[in-house]
């Protein structure tokens, strides 16, 4: 080792060495001492040792009374049940704080571009969890007002942001169709009508319409609501009565609810609804183009094209799930309903793309039924232009007999109900007395025999029933009289002489 460092670490040893520290090691007090401080033995034993240091200091030196609630703040405080509540609990607790009054003010005070989400999911669950009492006051406050104005300026937006604007109208839609959970909501829904629903209807035609399927179905179902709206034992024979609030009339327990003017019947309301022009595409040319005289009289009205083409639009966005090319349209007569409607545990294809997509088109044509059977119960002649069997041909001749003979290539073990509603439409065709094309009505057979209503025999597997028919073996006919076609004319051969 080098001299020099060897005689500076000796030289500074001597120093230590020299001067000692002269404080004693800290030890801390014994709890005796900290309960002669003054502080009480049962809750000495519960407070932490750093709490009754300052405690025992503190009290000694000013004789001041132990404060609990100000010790406990200086030092650690602590757990205490409120910080064990659950996320769900809080979010409770919070929605218990939102009243209809706040809530009609946050919507009224806030843009929909801004505006919460979360605010409008406790709303909707708001509508359809408490009593109508609540819904009352909500509406009392002008909440429905409210609502219109927050959806209409959603739908004004001209680029609508994927994380915030579509999930603000898919709540909104949802908030819509709560309220017809409570009779007060179906007046609300009632005193503005057609409103919003022209809207909708115009988004679902527009360039703009929303890219989620099930935002669309929304829009499907709000329509379907209106058959329960505007039930037909409690609409009238004529209308013309003027609108009131039911808050304001004394007679509001009546069943009897009005048409909105001009319409007299119900079909002529969703009627109008469905033939809402669709905007004009984005692209569109600034002078519209006009056909020459002699092909518009060659022309043939297609009314309902704007709507079928959301049918189309998805035939062609799915094309895959149509794969099953030997399906028939079954026959309404041979299915049991129970067995293709009971509920099922998810499995398979359930919750994919496909599946919400079949979910989307099922709701549709059950849009369709309900019409076909609102209008069959006016009872009209087929030439008078409001009677089941105009809206018929007006189908058929918009393209349904495309979709139709596409749609039932679906598959029959995943999508049993889309099925059913198909052949349920069939069969309001029929008692319509529209006559099929031949494309539609040469597929009309029996449903699969795990739906029939009575299995067949052993002995009549061989009869062309199998639904595992393949094109290499030769088919049987199908037995005639099938309920409601007409049989086939008996063709006699020709003779020569």
């Amino acid at each position: 080792m080098d001299a020099t460092v060897k005689v500076a670490m000796l030289k500074s040893s001597q120093v230590m060495t020299a001067n000692p520290s002269t404080a004693a090691p800290f030890t801390p007090r014994t709890t005796k001492a900290r309960r002669a401080s003054g502080v009480p033995p049962l809750l000495a034993r519960a407070l932490p040792t750093s709490v009754l240091w300052i405690t025992s200091d503190t009290c000694h030196e000013s004789g001041a009374s132990f404060d609990a609630a100000q010790t406990l703040s200086r030092a650690r405080a602590p757990v205490t049940p409120v910080e064990l509540v659950s996320s769900k609990s809080k979010e409770k607790a919070l929605s218990k704080g939102m009243t209809p009054v706040k809530l009609c003010s946050i919507l009224t005070s806030t843009s929909s571009t801004i505006l919460d989400v979360e605010v409008v999911k406790k709303l909707r669950l708001l509508l359809r969890n408490e009593a109508a009492s609540w819904t009352e006051d909500f509406l009392r406050s002008g909440g429905y007002s409210a609502l219109l104005t927050r959806l209409n300026e959603i739908l004004e937006v001209e680029w609508r942001e994927e994380q915030h604007d579509d999930q603000m109208l898919h709540e909104l839609l949802r908030c819509f169709k709560a309220l017809s959970t409570s009779s007060i909501g179906c007046f609300a829904l009632r005193s503005s009508c057609p409103t919003p629903f022209v809207q909708l209807i115009s988004l679902l035609y527009s360039d703009k319409k929303p890219g989620d399927v099930a935002t669309r179905q929304l829009i499907t179902e709000l329509l379907l609501i209106l058959f329960e709206v505007y039930p037909a034992s409690s609409l009238p024979s004529s209308g013309g009565r003027l609108r009131r609030e039911a808050w304001e009339s004394s007679a509001s327990s009546s069943n009897i609810v009005t048409l909105p003017v001009p319409h007299k019947n119900f079909f002529s309301l969703i009627r109008a609804l469905l033939l809402t022009p669709a905007p004009p595409p984005t692209e569109s040319p600034a002078c519209p183009v006009s056909p020459h005289a002699f092909i518009e009289s060659l022309h043939q009205a297609r009314i309902y094209k704007s709507y079928l083409q959301e049918l189309s639009d998805l035939c062609r966005d799915y094309f895959w799930v149509f794969c099953h090319p030997n399906n028939t349209i079954w026959n309404l007569s041979e299915v049991d309903e129970d067995k293709v409607e009971k509920p099922k545990a998810p499995g398979g294809m359930t919750g994919g793309v496909e599946f919400e997509a079949m979910g989307y088109f099922t709701t549709h044509f059950k849009l369709m039924n309900a019409i076909s059977n609102s209008v069959h119960d006016l009872n009209l002649s087929s030439e008078h232009e409001m009677s089941a069997h105009r809206f018929h041909t007006d189908l058929f001749a918009s393209g349904l007999e495309r979709i139709i003979l596409i749609c039932r290539k679906a598959s029959t073990a995943y999508y049993p109900t889309l099925h059913l509603e198909l052949s349920r439409y069939i069969q309001w065709t029929i008692l319509a007395k529209f006559e099929l094309p031949w494309t539609v009505s040469r597929l009309i057979g029996p449903p699969p025999i795990a739906l029939c209503k009575l299995r067949p025999t052993k002995s009549s597997k061989g009869d062309g029933h199998s639904p595992h028919n393949t094109p290499t073996k030769k088919r049987v006919a199908q037995p005639l009289g099938i309920v409601g076609l007409p049989p086939p004319n008996k063709v006699e051969p020709m003779k020569f002489e």
